[in-house]
């Protein structure tokens, strides 16, 4: 990453994608432009926020599930044929589990299209695959809201501290050494227990030469499923170390602090759900859904397909597509949504999109 790019980590870029926009404002079918993937169903630490006790995967409840090799290699390679632009191998759990990702990293980018990986880091191979994923990732993504081993122990519930920060310098390295385009980052989940942590991360992250740390919000259900949504308001205590940690920001390193969010209590200005087509997300067993709050908890109504079985291009023609996306778009997100979930800003755009304000000509 040079120093004069600009990093957009919130909001949405839906604005230099128009031409599927268009083409979905036209009622066409369209492709999603981006694909979060799940490649396993397990993880190997335990974050006190995990998202994924919302789905039914906290920690090794599922470790054994994987995303099996053939599909997923197909799965990749139908995304780039289909004009998929974008895949984050983020998913539900820890994608590292899966023994095929660099696998998929690479066949993804040979498609045409831009893979990127979210991981707590601690399984990262320093090898030869390590390396050669480093070559076709668009970016990766160290999850971790703790800068010290005591911190860390406490938050992630791991002792696993000095080997994250071990495989996050080995990524540096390599980006340095190799001179790869590869933008390196750091992500804290803030939450009322880890705000004294942003600091010390921003700091952590200019030494250890990541391009940058953003700092996002916890994302709950309405029914407090992780004890956080009741305590959204407490986020407007935690401005001053925020603003304290953005100050670590220089030329090669941005401090970036997910301000709207953070702010928003999880309220919307929007009603309905519209962006799901533009955004599709799959589980770490093969099944796709329009939403990552659906996984196993919603299986029955809003599963879109299983691409174990089916092809990414039958699923998106299916009928079954159709009346899932109608299901969705009659959803009340003010009652039945998590809070600041990932296709937020992509409804927010669409909504505005749909009810222009009176006097748009003065502009």
């Amino acid at each position: 990453m040079s120093s004069g790019s600009i990093l957009q980590l919130e909001g949405t870029k839906l604005l230099w994608h128009m031409d599927r926009v268009e083409e979905w404002l036209c009622g066409k079918r369209i492709a999603p432009l981006h694909i979060d993937v799940g490649l396993s169903k397990g993880c190997n630490i335990r974050c006190e926020y995990c998202f994924g006790a919302m789905q039914g995967n906290l920690y090794k409840r599922r470790f054994d599930i994987t995303f099996p090799r053939e599909p997923l290699l197909r799965y990749v390679r139908e995304a780039g044929e289909i004009g998929v632009r974008s895949m984050a191998f983020i998913g539900e759990a820890e994608p590292l589990l899966n023994p095929y990702v660099y696998e998929a990293i690479i066949e993804g980018k040979k498609a045409g299209v831009d893979i990127s990986l979210g991981t707590n880091g601690i399984l990262y191979d320093t090898g030869r695959a390590g390396e050669e994923a480093l070559e076709y990732l668009t970016w990766i993504r160290f999850n971790i809201s703790a800068a010290s081993y005591e911190s860390y122990l406490k938050i992630h519930r791991s002792k696993d501290f000095y080997t994250a920060i071990e495989k996050i310098e080995f990524c540096v390295k390599t980006k340095v050494k190799k001179k790869l385009d590869v933008t390196i980052g750091l992500q804290m989940v803030l939450t009322p227990n880890n705000y004294m942590e942003v600091v010390p991360l921003a700091r952590l992250g200019k030494e250890l030469g990541v391009d940058y740390l953003v700092v996002k919000q916890c994302s709950d259900a309405q029914d407090n499923t992780l004890g956080f949504y009741k305590r959204l308001e407490e986020y407007d205590n935690f401005f001053d170390v925020l603003k304290e940690s953005e100050k670590y920001s220089d030329d090669n390193y941005k401090v970036i602090i997910k301000w709207n969010m953070i702010k928003n209590k999880g309220k919307r200005n929007y009603d309905r759900c519209l962006g799901a087509p533009f955004l599709l997300y799959s589980s770490g067993d093969g099944k796709i859904y329009p939403c990552g709050m659906f996984f196993d908890r919603y299986e029955k109504e809003f599963r879109l397909g299983d691409l174990l079985i089916q092809s990414l291009k039958e699923i998106i023609e299916s009928k079954r597509y159709e009346e899932v996306m109608l299901k969705v778009a009659k959803l009340d997100v003010h009652t039945f949504c998590y809070s600041n979930c990932r296709t937020h800003f992509v409804n927010e755009f669409i909504w505005k999109l749909l009810h222009p304000p009176t006097h748009i000509n003065f502009i």
